[in-house]
């Protein structure tokens, strides 16, 4: 899934290229995308794809395309005070992005089985 916005040459690229498909509308969300670089949670070899609105799989390592995050980032609507569970968490990110918004302490509980 993805490839509905075109690849980024950075972060501020992919954001800006997902507000103009009006993946992203909010300024919450839009901060939470800002502040988390999505090639930090990219392995160093396949950060090239880090600003591809494409899924990443590696292994046990998953990343959903960046326009698929910011769809439930939306629909969930998303406000400081807010609780939120995410199970099958993988690299965090969308986690992180949710911890910004949310404002709270945030306790992040991971089980992997190989």
């Amino acid at each position: 899934m993805g490839g509905a916005v075109s690849a980024g040459e950075d972060n501020d690229d992919l954001i800006d290229n997902l507000k103009e498909a009006y993946y992203i509308r909010s300024d919450l969300v839009e901060r939470a995308f800002r502040a988390i670089d999505r090639a930090d949670y990219y392995l160093d070899e396949y950060r090239d794809n880090a600003y591809k609105d494409l899924a990443w799989r590696h292994g046990n390592i998953h990343l959903s395309a960046p326009c698929i995050y910011s769809e439930v980032m939306e629909a969930l609507d998303l406000h400081p005070g807010l609780s939120f569970l995410n199970l099958g968490s993988g690299t965090g990110y969308l986690s992180t992005m949710v911890g910004l918004i949310l404002e709270s302490e945030m306790c992040s509980l991971s089980f992997h089985q190989h």
